[in-house]
């Protein structure tokens, strides 16, 4: 410390040398000249104390007060006695800084108490702390990864497979009837109808005290409004009730407040039974649905899975809500679908991130492939007619999954694949860029006979890397494609394998492209009404597709669509009723009330004629009359004797 304050007073020699002044000499005796009482009585009870006493501090060694601090400056002292500073000014100096100090007489007296000494006072150093060695636990050991020893050549593939189509019979369970109503409620069958039911009147007890009663009807209705309200879109709901706007086939059917009361105490399951499972506001449903989907599944053996997103775009559906930027709808609920080619949807899973796979199970091998090979294995445990053939991306496209799926599930499998998944195969086949300088149409095949796999490179627009279990380029087909330099459609090469995949890969983008015609809408803050509305629109889409498979042979008998939804809509409020609806609700209004007429239409005085009409409230003054006008269509008094009154002229000018 005393080598820190030496160099801070070389770096400033002039406030040295004051700061030096103030140094007493050693031994120095202090400048008070009295001692006042209290001082004496405090050194009385020291020196009668008979606790021993701490000795009296030293004054600061002299050394500070010798030192010499050689100055350049010439702002001061300049003499070769500039080190030495004279008593006065020390005097002088001492003097100015003792001043505001306060006396002793001016401190409140202490109590004559034994002062103990500083070396006692002090307590003894504490040794540093150490944590107690404590034992990790160890982490679980991941799966092993599953690896294969391959061994690939460029040769012909030989380890074919095909499966003839179904007849078209052989679906079973469907209808006898051609409602459209009975094979919607294959897939919406009525135990869900009963279990939504109670589940609504049961949240509306726990939030408010008391049910708002929900019928099955009038669950009928409000699912049929929903229906339609795909088919006939408005910017708000409330559009459909409004004056202006005014749908009778909506508004007739239940009352906006009725409407909005189900609307908001929708529900699908107890609050009280979470199990932890991120889509438990959802999931009774979801399993019912997903359950009469597999019921169907009796004719078609190949299918494609890919992902399919639920359109969402709120805040609380916190990390469920993913984002995609290549798909229509960028933000929502991933949901993995396997779907056939003729566009019917069979199984899906939605993804919850970790909890995704909470109702599967998966060997240690098929832990270790992955995400999406646990996606196509979870989607393939469901397919109940087996050998099948199943489609898919590079997203889920592994050598291992494909061996897997062929040996324990009797599944055969293609599908696109990435270049650092081909397991050494691309050491055998030309690099991506050595395949863009060959002609369109060029392809190399790469086959392992030990795995029974082929590995085919195709170039078209750009190269693309396909792998099969059942299937290489054998026989090879021609399709068209545009040519610039020809500036016109030529012939192609196309191998069996790209062939195969372009025609059975679309029944999810088919399924998605139906659901998007004629949406339901279910715009809500709670997140799990967006996926009840796809699975309205999955339902109604199944049942179209199977219902136009058994019409396959009769054209008279084939609708659209649009009109399906529609004859849904009507079966749902007619079907098992009676002509005359109970009204459970207000009393609807028979004639709604006429919207007043806007002011320029109201004051511009051009063909404003009074007629008559059947009778009715005036406008104006809310009498009986039978006068109107007939361009503002209102009802107003032109009454004449002896209490007349013109309500006409009034209107039109006040």
């Amino acid at each position: 410390m005393v080598l820190s304050l030496f160099f801070f007073l070389c770096q400033q020699p002039n406030r040295a040398s004051k700061i030096i002044a103030l140094v007493p000499n050693e031994h120095a005796p202090s400048d008070a000249s009295e001692i006042s009482d209290s001082e004496t009585e405090l050194h009385d009870a020291r020196t009668n104390s008979s606790t021993p006493l701490s000795s009296p501090a030293p004054s600061i060694a002299s050394s500070l007060a010798n030192i010499t601090i050689d100055t350049s400056d010439d702002e001061e002292l300049h003499s070769e006695d500039a080190d030495i500073i004279p008593d006065s000014i020390v005097r002088e100096i001492g003097e100015s800084i003792y001043e505001n100090v306060p006396s002793l007489s001016a401190i409140p007296s202490l109590p004559a108490t034994p002062i103990t000494p500083i070396a006692s006072s002090l307590a003894p150093r504490k040794k540093r702390f150490r944590k107690p060695t404590t034992v990790k636990a160890k982490r679980p050991k991941k799966n092993k990864k599953f690896q294969l020893t391959y061994n690939w050549r460029v040769a012909q593939f030989r380890h074919q497979a095909t499966i003839e189509e179904g007849e078209e019979d052989d679906y079973i369970d469907l209808p006898e009837d051609d409602s459209p109503l009975s094979f919607f409620h294959l897939f919406f069958s009525q135990d869900m109808f009963t279990s939504i039911v109670e589940q609504t009147n049961l949240y509306s007890v726990q939030q408010t005290g008391k049910s708002i009663q929900l019928t099955d009807e009038e669950f009928r209705d409000f699912l049929a409004i929903h229906i339609l309200m795909g088919i006939v879109v408005m910017p708000s709901y409330l559009d459909y009730w409004s004056e202006k706007f005014r749908y009778g086939n909506v508004a007739d059917i239940m009352s906006l407040k009725r409407y909005q009361l189900i609307r908001r105490h929708l529900h699908f399951v107890d609050n009280t039974m979470d199990d932890g499972d991120k889509y438990f506001k959802v999931r009774p449903v979801i399993e019912h649905l997903r359950q009469n989907c597999l019921k169907q599944q009796k004719k078609e053996t190949k299918f494609s899975i890919v992902e399919m997103m639920i359109a969402y775009k709120g805040t609380k559906a916190g990390k469920r809500k993913q984002y995609m930027k290549d798909k229509p709808n960028k933000w929502g609920f991933k949901n993995y679908v396997r779907a056939g080619v003729s566009g019917i949807i069979y199984d899906f899973v939605l993804y919850g991130g970790d909890d995704t796979f909470r109702n599967h199970k998966f060997t240690e091998e098929e832990l270790s492939l992955g995400f999406g090979a646990q996606v196509v294995i979870a989607l393939c445990q469901s397919i109940c007619q087996k050998p099948s053939f199943v489609f898919c991306d590079n997203f889920f496209s592994s050598p291992e999954l494909l061996l897997i799926l062929r040996e324990n599930y009797g599944v055969f499998a293609l599908g696109t694949i990435r270049g650092n998944r081909l397991r050494g195969a691309e050491k055998v086949l030309p690099t991506e860029k050595a395949m863009k300088k060959k002609p369109r149409g060029h392809f190399v095949e790469s086959i392992c006979d030990k795995n029974r796999l082929a590995v085919v490179r195709w170039n078209d627009n750009k190269a693309v890397t396909f792998i099969s279990s059942f299937v290489a380029s054998e026989p090879i087909e021609k399709i068209r494609r545009y040519s610039k330099d020809a500036k016109a459609k030529i012939d192609v090469q196309c191998p069996q394998i790209v062939r195969q995949y372009n025609r059975h890969m679309a029944g999810v983008d088919l399924s998605d492209m139906l659901i998007s015609l004629y949406k339901t809408p279910f715009k809500s803050r709670r997140w799990y009404l967006a996926i009840f509305a796809q699975i309205i629109d999955i339902c109604i889409n199944n049942a179209w597709l199977l219902y136009r498979q058994k019409h396959s042979g009769n054209v008279k008998s084939k609708k659209p669509l649009k009109a399906y939804r529609y004859d849904i809509y009507d079966l749902l409020c007619k079907v098992n009723r009676s002509a005359t609806r109970k009204q459970t609700e207000s009393v609807k209004v028979k004639k709604p009330h006429a919207p007043r007429p806007l002011s320029p239409l109201k004051y511009d005085n051009i063909g404003h004629f009074p007629s008559t009409m059947e009778e009715g409230r005036c406008r104006f003054c809310q009498k009986k009359t039978i006068v109107y006008c007939i361009k503002c269509n209102t009802r107003l008094c032109f009454v004449t004797g002896k209490a007349p009154r013109n309500c006409f002229l009034n209107f039109h000018t006040k």
